[in-house]
């Protein structure tokens, strides 16, 4: 399987090519270490990369880079050479602002929602989860220093 024409979508696609070509290309690589591979060598990495810091106001924009995410997370599992060049590209810092803009986005969803019902700030388990997510996203940040 070749991932260059999902690659090519990657860089210069629409919003939702671009979301479609990193769910593809994130179905092939779990498929098989062939397919992973391929994608690799197809040179997917770096657009994958370029989505995480794609305008997150746009709705398509954020949907892409979440895909491009969960595709890079597949082809990055136990790969330690892709590891350090996605480290070397600063890739893990643009991991870490997905998480932490993630975190920072649903817990104003949910307090928009609340609030529509009647509650005034946030519940105890939304507090909970963006504590979580913003530790996480601090941990990925240390890492990278």
């Amino acid at each position: 399987a070749s991932g260059l024409p999902l690659t090519l979508l990657l860089t210069w696609g629409a919003g939702a090519a671009k979301k479609q070509a990193a769910s593809a290309l994130g179905a092939l690589a779990a498929a098989s270490k062939a397919n992973r591979d391929a994608v690799v060598e197809a040179e997917a990495v770096p657009p994958l990369l370029s989505l995480l810091q794609v305008d997150k106001a746009a709705a398509d924009g954020s949907a892409a880079a979440i895909e491009a995410a969960s595709a890079l997370a597949t082809l990055l599992s136990g790969d330690e050479p892709l590891q350090a060049a996605v480290v070397a590209e600063d890739g893990l810092a643009a991991i870490a602002a997905l998480l932490r803009d993630g975190a920072a986005k649903a817990a104003g969803e949910a307090h928009r929602r609340r609030k529509e019902e009647g509650a005034e700030g946030p519940s105890p388990e939304e507090l909970e989860l963006k504590q979580m997510r913003e530790q996480h996203a601090a941990a990925w940040e240390a890492m990278l220093r």
